[in-house]
């Protein structure tokens, strides 16, 4: 009888670990449609700002990245609150190195290739939108 429960509550840990990598694994397909680099603009208070944003996986298999405003020659400064919702996506800038709270609401459009939403910081509010990078070969 007591092999028979242990055999049980092995087969029952296995049975969770199971379910929670594939709860792991949808998660990152949710997200892969978003990997990758991406280039556009920011148009906030009348004026346009070149960006760069991309998207990567980390260590911890979560969401990760960086922004790069071009016009401003800031580069590598770290996402944070990355957050995933069917096809919108959220972010915002770390506050430990942008000032403001800057933040983005975006949505990928059908083909998969272009995010466009909503930008705020320090009170002002804009919006951006950018494109899929194609990969150099």
């Amino acid at each position: 009888m007591t092999n028979y429960l242990s055999t049980r509550r092995l087969a029952g840990i296995a049975g969770l670990i199971v379910l929670l990598e594939l709860a792991a694994t949808a998660q990152t397909v949710a997200e892969k449609p978003f990997l990758g680099a991406w280039k556009g603009a920011i148009s906030i208070m009348g004026q346009t700002l070149e960006i760069r944003i991309v998207f990567t996986v980390d260590e911890a298999k979560k969401l990760a990245g960086t922004f790069d405003s071009i016009s401003q020659g800031a580069t590598g400064l770290k996402l944070a609150g990355i957050a995933v919702e069917g096809k919108t996506i959220s972010f915002g800038l770390d506050p430990a190195t942008v000032p403001g709270n800057a933040t983005f609401k975006g949505t990928l459009d059908a083909s998969g290739a272009k995010i466009a939403g909503d930008f705020s910081q320090a009170g002002y509010t804009g919006t951006f939108s950018v494109e899929k990078e194609k990969p150099q070969k």
